[in-house]
């Protein structure tokens, strides 16, 4: 059984050479932005190597991160040009998490594949059942779950999922991300470190019982 996850990489190494072919490679710097508010996702990035994000930015300007892509991903995923999505333009923003060397293609080059590659279309598929899969699963938890569940499941993809992969988030990033004030945070990690579940130091939260923290996640973080 798949659990929700907020990362994915090698999806579209099989499609390599028809994503990347006769296009040149971009480097872009960690915090460096690929698609900015205002910007209709009309084109896409093959990641060769580094990770991206896909942020969604409130109207106060901050941004809590949905997703992180790293090689071998694919992102934005297909957007049909000719649909515009207002939420698209005005609260999605795609930035560069670490130092990232991609292609950037066209859109229409993606409609293309997908007309004429069933293996290709299948996987865009599948990584767009995976990317609703953590949107529902994102809904979910921010509206049913208490702050203390919240937090615990985030730990555990951080720590399984996020940290293996490079990604070092801040805790005002990881309260950002749950969607929970820093002060909510900060406090269930001081219980957290006085239970002796996790031990943290600067811009560094590690578990270490992992049955205790697993105890306080919900159930589909369990499955094998």
């Amino acid at each position: 059984m798949k659990i929700p996850e907020y990362y994915y990489d090698n999806t579209f190494i099989p499609f390599q050479d028809l994503l990347i072919s006769d296009r040149r490679q971009r480097h872009f710097a960690a915090g460096e932005t690929l698609i900015n508010v205002g910007e209709y996702m009309t084109s896409t990035y093959y990641i060769h190597q580094g990770v991206l994000k896909l942020a969604i930015v409130s109207n106060t300007g901050v941004e809590k991160t949905k997703l992180f892509i790293g090689h071998g991903g694919l992102f934005p995923l297909y957007s049909p040009i000719e649909r515009r999505y207002r939420e698209e333009r005005d609260e999605l923003i795609v930035k560069a998490q670490t130092d990232v060397t991609v292609t950037k293609i066209p859109q229409r080059a993606i409609a293309d594949l997908l007309d004429h590659q069933p293996a290709f279309a299948k996987a865009m598929l599948r990584q767009y059942a995976d990317f609703s899969a953590i949107l529902l699963y994102d809904a979910i938890n921010l509206s049913s779950q208490d702050n203390l569940t919240k937090i615990c499941n985030y730990l555990y993809q951080y720590e399984k999922l996020l940290k293996p992969h490079g990604i070092i988030l801040t805790q005002e990033e990881i309260a950002s991300n749950i969607g929970i004030p820093l002060l909510t945070l900060s406090r269930h990690l001081q219980k957290l470190r006085q239970q002796g579940i996790i031990i943290t130091a600067r811009k560094q939260i590690e578990v270490v019982d992992w049955p205790r923290l697993i105890r306080l996640c919900s159930p589909e973080l369990l499955a094998p």
